[in-house]
């Protein structure tokens, strides 16, 4: 049923069955729509302005709607639908409509690597990001660099591309907000290769910038710098910023998997424990209904350390 209401929407625009009389200018801008939390909401708003997009006559705007009611099934892991969508939309572009080409590239190559088609997205990420930056979109370049960076298996590329993205980022006002994206991405990185001084930097860059755009850092930045502190042989610090962040979480009838975990490593980095178990026991509790975690964290070794 999406497919064919979509299928109508190119065809209208393609034979020209608009309203040339709409002012472009007063077109919404639909990224301000996006809740990625809630792709089903979003897929929802989007949809809602596809009569306008179609009757503007602006062809690049429709377009660019459309790879984002793309995104909304890649994040879903709806691929077949998200590739129907971009399909046809590849259909719409002229040679002209370089905006609209590069959001196509960048969401026909999300669409590739969520689905584990890494050697797919990476050419696709490498020409959205030189077209974007020929036509002077650079948050759309670092957007794209960023993604050919989370494509990158090698963990020392992952780290080449990501410093680009934060040279292109740090140059431009406009593009600032990506350094939150890229900041944490290298810290991870830095992580895998075990290279935990730079990890600290990075993560450290993040948290001054979180604490610069809105006040504090999230619970995460403190969870990844306890995490570094650890590694590099100060588990007793790592374990205070922990004990403060589950504190203040508490103190807010709240409770986070990720937390615990990292403060019961601490306190067992510390030797202390039957401290340590009560966290461990608690993180295994939240962590194992946690899809994410089930897949990529150790849920074995929380079970057998909170015993």
């Amino acid at each position: 049923m999406i497919v064919a209401r979509d299928n109508f929407l190119f065809k209208a625009c393609s034979l020209g069955m608009i309203d040339s009389m709409t002012n472009k200018a007063n077109l919404p801008d639909f990224m301000k729509l996006w809740n990625y939390n809630d792709p089903i909401e979003t897929e929802t708003k989007f949809r809602e302005l596809l009569p306008l997009a179609v009757s503007s006559g602006d062809h690049s705007y429709h377009a660019q709607l459309l790879t984002q009611i793309a995104r909304t099934f890649s994040l879903r892991s709806q691929f077949a639908e998200a590739h129907t969508l971009l399909e046809g939309v590849r259909d719409m572009l002229s040679d002209d409509m370089k905006l609209a080409r590069v959001r196509y590239l960048l969401e026909l190559g999300r669409t590739f690597n969520s689905s584990n088609q890494q050697n797919l997205a990476m050419p696709i990420f490498i020409e959205a990001s030189e077209l974007a930056s020929t036509i002077g979109e650079e948050s759309l370049a670092i957007d794209a660099i960023h993604m050919i960076a989370i494509a990158e298996r090698d963990p020392i590329k992952q780290v080449e591309w990501n410093l680009k993205g934060i040279e292109m980022a740090v140059a431009s006002e406009k593009a600032r907000a990506w350094l939150r994206a890229l900041y944490n991405n290298i810290g991870e990185s830095f992580l895998v290769l075990k290279d935990y001084v730079n990890a600290l930097e990075h993560f450290r860059k993040l948290e001054a910038y979180e604490i610069e755009r809105k006040g504090s850092a999230d619970i995460f930045i403190k969870k990844d710098i306890a995490k570094c502190l650890r590694f590099l042989g100060n588990p007793e610090n790592a374990a205070d910023l922990m004990q403060n962040t589950l504190d203040e979480l508490l103190s807010k009838t709240e409770d986070d998997g990720y937390i615990r975990e990292e403060l019961a490593e601490d306190l067992f980095a510390l030797g202390k424990s039957d401290e340590a178990k009560i966290h461990f026991k608690r993180a295994f509790e939240l962590l194992s209904i946690d899809g994410w975690y089930k897949t990529n964290g150790n849920l074995s070794r929380l079970e057998e350390l909170s015993s």
